[in-house]
C-alpha cells in the first residue's frame, strides 16, 4: 500500500521536531563547558601571573636577601622585580611569561637543593642581563629634565640619545649601595668624559657642577676618613682618579702610594724607611698596640703588653734559631748585656 505523500512530511516534520531539542541543549551545554574552561584557564593563569610576578617570590630565597634590602630603600621600592627584569610583553602573553618564570623557579629551586646556591641569583655564575631600555621606557620619558637640582647641571635628553642605554648612567637606581646612593655615580660619568673616545665631553668641574658646589664629597669629612680612605682607595682607585692624580698621593704621604714593589722586604724597604721616618708610618697606622709586632710577631698579644716584655715566651718555644731568621746573632746583645 502507497503511503500518502502528506503523511511522510508529517512525519519527517514529527523526527525534526523531536531532535531539535535535544540537539539544542546538546550545543548549549557544550558552550557552557567551552566558557567555565576558559574562565577557569584564565583565573588559573591570573593567578600564576599574580604569584610569579610578585616580589615577595623573588625575596623569599636567601641568595636574594642583599638584593631585595637594597631594593627596599630605593625609590623603585614599589616596583615589582618583573617590572624592570623581565622584557614587557602584551597582555595576551601572559602564559609565555608565567611559564618563563616557572621555568626559573624550578632552576633556583634545584641549585637551592642540591647545594649549588653559589651559582645561583646573585652568585658567582649568575647571569643578570642589564635592564633595557624599554622596561625603563614604561614608566619613564627620555626627554624629561633631570631631577637632579641645585647639585648637577645636565641636559638628560642629550645623554638619553648619546648614551644608547639608560643604565650606563641609571646603574644602582633599583639596588642603591649600602650608603643609599640610588642613582648616577660620578663614576659613571667618566666612563665618557675626560676620556680621548669623547673629546667634546670634558671634565672640569663646571661642565657638571654649578657655580659655589661644594666639590668636597661629605665623606672625607667624617672622623676617620684620612685613616680608612687608604682602604677604600684600594678597592676602587677610579673613585680617587676622579679628583686626585697619582703624584697628589705621594706628595701628601711622603713616599710612593700605593706601596711600590718589594716594600715589604729589600733595602729599600719599609723597614729601612720605617727606622728613619716612622712617623709618616704612623700618620696611616697606629702606634699602638705595638705596630710592629702586630704583623711581624704572630705570638704577639697586645693584652699582655708591649713585646719586649712577651717576647722570651715566644723563644723559650721556638728557640733562638727562629729569632736569628730575621735578626742578626748580635740582635739581643744589644739589650741583654745592659
Amino acid at each position: 500500500m502507497t503511503q500518502h505523500p502528506d503523511n511522510e512530511s508529517a512525519e519527517h516534520a514529527d523526527s525534526t521536531s523531536a531532535s531539535g531539542p535535544t540537539s539544542s541543549r546538546f550545543v548549549v551545554h557544550l558552550a557552557a563547558v567551552a566558557v567555565a574552561f576558559a574562565l577557569g584557564l584564565f583565573l588559573l593563569v591570573g593567578a600564576a601571573d599574580l604569584l610569579t610576578a610578585s616580589p615577595q617570590l623573588c625575596v623569599s630565597c636567601h641568595e636574594m636577601e642583599s638584593m631585595a634590602v637594597s631594593w627596599q630603600r630605593s625609590s623603585h621600592a614599589a616596583v615589582a622585580c618583573v617590572a624592570c627584569h623581565e622584557t614587557p610583553r602584551p597582555w595576551y602573553a601572559t602564559p609565555q611569561a608565567v611559564v618563563d618564570r616557572s621555568g626559573m623557579l624550578v632552576r633556583d629551586a634545584r641549585w637551592s637543593v642540591l647545594g649549588r646556591a653559589e651559582t645561583g641569583p646573585g652568585g658567582a655564575g649568575a647571569s643578570m642581563r642589564p635592564v633595557e631600555d624599554v622596561s625603563c621606557l614604561q614608566c619613564h620619558d627620555p626627554n624629561r629634565p633631570a631631577t637632579s637640582g641645585f647639585r648637577i647641571l645636565i641636559d638628560h635628553a642629550v645623554h638619553a640619545e648619546s648614551n644608547g642605554s639608560c643604565v650606563s648612567c641609571h646603574a644602582n637606581t633599583g639596588h642603591p649601595d649600602a650608603a643609599g646612593v640610588p642613582l648616577s655615580l660620578m663614576i659613571k660619568c667618566f666612563t665618557c668624559h675626560g676620556t680621548k673616545g669623547k673629546p667634546e665631553a670634558s671634565a672640569k668641574c663646571g661642565v657638571c657642577h654649578p657655580r659655589g658646589y661644594e666639590l668636597r664629597p661629605a665623606s672625607h669629612k667624617e672622623v676617620g676618613w684620612q685613616v680608612e680612605h687608604g682602604g677604600i682607595s684600594l678597592d676602587d682607585p677610579r673613585q680617587c682618579d676622579l679628583c686626585h692624580t697619582k703624584k697628589s698621593c705621594t706628595d701628601c704621604h711622603r713616599l710612593e702610594m700605593p706601596h711600590p714593589e718589594g716594600w715589604a722586604r729589600g733595602q729599600k724597604g719599609h723597614a729601612v724607611f720605617a727606622e728613619k721616618q716612622r712617623a709618616t708610618c704612623t700618620r696611616c697606622h697606629d702606634e699602638k698596640p705595638d705596630l710592629c709586632s702586630m704583623c711581624h710577631h704572630k705570638a704577639y698579644d697586645p693584652a699582655k703588653g708591649d713585646w719586649v716584655r712577651q717576647h722570651f715566651l715566644e723563644v723559650r718555644k721556638q728557640g733562638t734559631v727562629f729569632c736569628f731568621g730575621c735578626h742578626s746573632p748580635v740582635y739581643c746583645v744589644e739589650c741583654h748585656v745592659r
